[in-house]
């Protein structure tokens, strides 16, 4: 797609600019989050599995990022694209597969309640729901063993997702917007009183990150790959950083 093409391309440019190393102090206050888990595909850590959800544990992360999808029998699991293909090779959409017959095709790709029960209460869960979405009693069920806010946040990227959402106090549901609707999701968060927005780090502001915190509401960005990158959004005040790169971002705040 354009639009990946263009923010690695972003990601590059601002990964050569130098930035000032920032405060100790700044860097301990880091809240690092492995966007789909410590994945590295080259080594065969796929994204969105135990295996990198327990290497960003054990590289010491705060929290992992992952989406949640509903089979066909109502089970959910976590797996980012509507298809297995990417992945796993084959052409059949999760919600069309019982949780019987998409675990004999990706025997890899977790349940939430396996997810949540395993590393709940370790490491703060963001758990992205992916539209359409219509099974909130068992997302409630799954996450009744954890305390929203101290434990997790529900995420979008569809802003009416959360209107049908009934179980959730509001400062548990987080907007994720895109490039042409980041004004209208911080906007939307703050009339809604949703627990706040996060976004691309260009597109995340002075202005806009200010509006957040003047309504004492949480802000984050991604995805920070690069030293750089880093140093520049630590130097801005920001404290929860997404990654793709979580070993390799790790070591620069230890």
């Amino acid at each position: 797609m354009i639009i990946d093409f263009i923010e690695n391309g972003v990601n590059t440019l601002f990964g050569l600019v130098p930035r000032t190393k920032p405060d100790e102090c700044l860097l301990k206050q880091v809240k690092l989050i492995a966007h789909r888990g410590a994945h590295d595909h080259g080594q065969k850590i796929w994204e969105n599995t135990h295996q990198a959800f327990e290497r960003a544990h054990a590289l010491g992360c705060w929290g992992i990022e992952f989406d949640v999808r509903s089979t066909a029998d109502g089970v959910l699991v976590v797996h980012h694209d509507p298809t297995l293909k990417r992945l796993w090779g084959s052409p059949l959409a999760v919600s069309d597969l019982t949780y019987d017959a998409l675990h004999v095709l990706a025997p890899e790709v977790a349940t939430l309640d396996e997810v949540v029960g395993r590393y709940g209460g370790k490491l703060h869960l963001f758990i992205e729901l992916k539209a359409p979405f219509d099974n909130e009693l068992a997302l409630c069920k799954t996450l009744d063993i954890v305390t929203p806010v101290t434990d997790y946040h529900l995420i979008s990227l569809d802003g009416s997702l959360f209107e049908r959402l009934s179980y959730f106090p509001r400062e548990s549901l987080l907007l994720v917007p895109v490039y042409y609707n980041v004004s209208s999701f911080c906007k939307l968060s703050l009339t809604k009183q949703y627990g706040g927005v996060l976004g691309h780090y260009l597109l995340m502001n002075h202005r806009r990150i200010k509006r957040l915190r003047d309504a004492q509401q949480e802000f984050g960005v991604g995805f920070v790959d690069s030293k750089f990158s880093l140093y520049r959004e630590v130097n801005r005040g920001i404290e929860w950083i997404f990654t793709n790169q979580a070993t390799q971002i790790i070591r620069l705040l230890a």
